[in-house]
């Protein structure tokens, strides 16, 4: 799901890339599920309180610009989530509260803020496995005709069970994900290197947010990583540029 603050008018794709943590730390955690799980990308290492409420602090080590915040790998359907900013780590200001409506991943997009400590107050015992703080990249085009949204590209493992005399057993699910391709024309080529490639430097390691038509379709948020090289193209003319990229993501 991704949410926007009054002031976010621009509702073109958005990609969350950036994430500028540092360290966290946390009012309480259950052994086995440190803070220190939510500042690497990977979704089977989380961070869960023993007790609710609970508070996750995350330091950026200086004071940084920032404009979204990501949370995926989480269990936080119906907990109510608090987000505060803070210069000093004392004193806090609230950005926003939500209450999620399921567990799917999350972008909160907002005029840009400047501070050092970022504090995700959660009001459930709830895992969240992936924090990413830092600046959005809106896309400088539209996705038009021909895209697969994300959660209705479903990628799924089945393995059937079959007698010996051919006769159905029933089916058990391996896996369970998304596949898709984002495909985007008419970028102007300067805008492409001052702006797209470092997140097309960023994804060749790491997994991002995408809301693909976040005015529209907001629940249809995905948090997934790219398996190949992403290489923008000269459509010869006018300066202009493609970029296609496909991408897995979690379920």
């Amino acid at each position: 799901m991704i949410y926007f603050d009054s002031h976010i008018t621009d509702k073109r794709p958005k990609i969350g890339w950036q994430n500028l943590s540092e360290s966290a730390s946390a009012s309480t955690s259950v052994p086995g599920f440190p803070a220190s799980a939510v500042l690497n990308p990977m979704t089977y290492e989380r961070w869960m309180p023993a007790v609710a409420p609970a508070n996750i602090d995350i330091d950026l080590g200086s004071i940084q610009s920032v404009g979204y915040v990501g949370i995926a790998a989480h269990t936080l359907i119906g907990a109510a989530v608090v987000i505060s900013h803070s210069d000093d780590g004392t004193t806090w200001s609230e950005v926003t509260a939500i209450i999620p409506v399921d567990n799917s991943p999350i972008m909160y997009v907002f005029e840009a803020i400047s501070a050092r400590y970022w504090r995700f107050g959660i009001g459930k015992v709830a895992e969240i496995g992936v924090i990413y703080i830092g600046n959005i990249l809106t896309m400088q085009r539209k996705l038009y005709g021909g895209h697969s949204p994300g959660l209705l590209a479903r990628q799924t493992d089945i393995l059937p069970n079959i007698s010996q005399t051919g006769q159905f057993l029933g089916r058990s699910i391996s896996r369970k994900g998304y596949a898709t391709t984002y495909q985007f024309r008419n970028l102007e080529a300067q805008w492409v290197r001052d702006e797209l490639d470092p997140f097309v430097e960023s994804a060749l390691s790491r997994p991002f947010f995408i809301a693909w038509k976040p005015e529209r379709f907001p629940k249809e948020v995905l948090y997934g990583w790219c398996n190949s090289d992403i290489t923008p193209v000269n459509q010869g003319q006018r300066d202009l540029m493609s970029v296609s990229f496909q991408i897995e993501a979690i379920a």
